[in-house]
């Protein structure tokens, strides 16, 4: 999920409604579709399906997170004990 996330091109662009000062960011519906077969089309992009990859996204940084939180204490333990002899 992180990798596929990592690898979006994320670009600012506008609708051709929009007028000029309005800007919008993310990736294009082609790129997310072809990432995480997501929604109906490749055209659009719904809201919940956004959400949903990012929440997805945090819960992998999470857990990935918390592994690297629990390597770093396991080293900082055998640290210490080298130190302290």
């Amino acid at each position: 999920m992180l990798g596929e996330v990592a690898a979006l091109q994320i670009t600012t662009w506008q609708f051709k409604n929009d007028d000029d000062n309005a800007r919008h960011m993310g990736p294009v519906a082609q790129d997310f579709h072809s990432a995480f077969g997501l929604g109906v089309d490749d055209k659009h992009i719904t809201t919940v399906d956004a959400d949903g990859v990012a929440l997805a996204a945090i819960q992998a940084l999470h857990r990935e997170n918390l592994e690297l939180r629990a390597r770093v204490d396991k080293l900082e333990s055998a640290l210490e004990r080298l130190m302290d002899r």
